[in-house]
């Protein structure tokens, strides 16, 4: 009994091992990042929001987040919209809110006071929608620029625009989308499925929130 449970128990580590490599390998990434990319060219909105994805401290944002930020503030300077909404808190230290740390570094790279917004509260895409959809409402606003990183564009447009709020989705993505390409070498297998992972967990999410409504 013993010796059949440790030959099954082999035999699935190494199936996962051999599709952790082909995941590498093959360009799995590549269609996932397709499938979940929903990006639109940028026009004349009523806010740009900005969806805040994590800080490193109060005052350093994480990667994703100075990213995001950056693409927001590129579009607000490009005349896409008169105001840009930060919204983020922290699920783990609500003492130190995404969207004030966004606007810490707006400020000090000398971008105005007036034309942002803030929102410090919610912690995730559907409690960020739902907030931002209450201050587009009191302020008039209808039409938004939704910035965010690519692999969660699909996820968010689709629980902002069930708020009623008119969504453009205009996340963070450059000129050339990752290729289709087989690749063999070692470092290059390991980058790919290190890259892939945002996109396993977005689908998890996305799952999530098919089970409970929120798309």
């Amino acid at each position: 009994m013993i010796r059949r449970a440790r030959r099954a128990l082999v035999g699935t580590l190494a199936l996962a091992f051999v599709a952790v490599v082909l995941a590498g390998v093959l360009p799995v990434r590549s269609a996932l990042f397709r499938l979940l990319l929903v990006a639109e060219p940028p026009r004349r909105a009523d806010a740009i929001v900005v969806l805040g994805g994590g800080v490193d401290d109060g005052d350093t944002p994480g990667l994703s987040t100075a990213s995001r930020l950056v693409h927001g503030l590129r579009l607000h300077h490009r005349g896409h919209a008169p105001l840009v909404i930060l919204t983020g808190g922290n699920p783990v230290r609500p003492e130190i809110p995404e969207s004030v740390v966004m606007q810490r570094v707006a400020r000090e790279v000398g971008f105005p006071q007036a034309p942002l917004v803030l929102e410090t509260v919610a912690d995730r895409t559907v409690t960020q929608a739902t907030a931002v959809a209450q201050l587009a409402r009191a302020r008039g606003i209808r039409t938004i620029l939704l910035v965010t990183s690519p692999e969660h564009s699909w996820r968010a447009a689709r629980v902002f625009r069930k708020t009623g709020l008119e969504v453009i989705s205009t996340p963070v993505i450059g000129e050339r989308l990752p290729g289709y390409g087989i690749v063999v070498h070692p470092l290059y297998v390991a980058s790919r499925v290190a890259a892939l992972l945002p996109c396993v967990y977005e689908l998890g999410a996305i799952a999530v929130y098919w089970w409970r409504g929120w798309l």
